[in-house]
């Protein structure tokens, strides 16, 4: 009989928590639960945004060059554009970046473009990148030199080269 009255008073307390309001349940599961991020989770966290940072900020710094150097392109193509208009009216190269009204305009680091006419190409050192003039930007570290080549200050420059055919970052 004792057999009998152990499994009955289990198998009652079974029914009975079976029976309780879930409600109930569901508040002694969210109490135990409820305790927040632990150290560790922060410190998981953290790691990770600092392992997306590391490779996401050299991503945006390539972007943020190609788009000014594409920018400088652009407004380099635009000069030559007013400096061929100029030509064609008058016959002749203007004498600088003023005579087509492009006198104060900035590139993407904001310095002025340098414009050379074919007259003075022979005086800076024979014939740069073009036969007939050169425009171009000094780009992000403001340094450029006039001779052609693997020149490191000319490695960041936008230029106009072979008469006009190529503009881009310095050949």
């Amino acid at each position: 009989m004792v057999d009998t009255q152990k499994s009955s008073t289990y198998l009652e307390k079974v029914i009975s928590r079976a029976l309780q309001p879930l409600d109930r349940r569901m508040r002694q599961i969210t109490v135990r639960d409820n305790r927040g991020f632990t150290l560790i989770e922060l410190i998981m966290v953290v790691a990770i945004i600092g392992i997306l940072a590391t490779t996401a900020i050299p991503s945006f710094n390539r972007y943020i060059k190609s788009t000014r150097n594409s920018a400088c392109a652009s407004d380099l193509r635009t000069i030559e554009k007013a400096i061929t208009a100029y030509t064609m009216d008058r016959n002749a190269l203007p004498a600088g970046l003023n005579d087509v009204g492009m006198a104060g305009r900035l590139d993407p680091w904001k310095r002025l473009y340098v414009y050379h006419p074919g007259a003075e190409l022979e005086d800076v050192a024979g014939p740069l990148l073009n036969t007939d003039y050169d425009l171009y930007s000094m780009g992000q570290d403001g340094a450029s030199t006039p001779s052609p080549g693997n020149d490191p200050t000319n490695a960041d420059d936008v230029a106009r080269s072979n008469d006009g055919s190529y503009v881009g970052v310095r050949p």
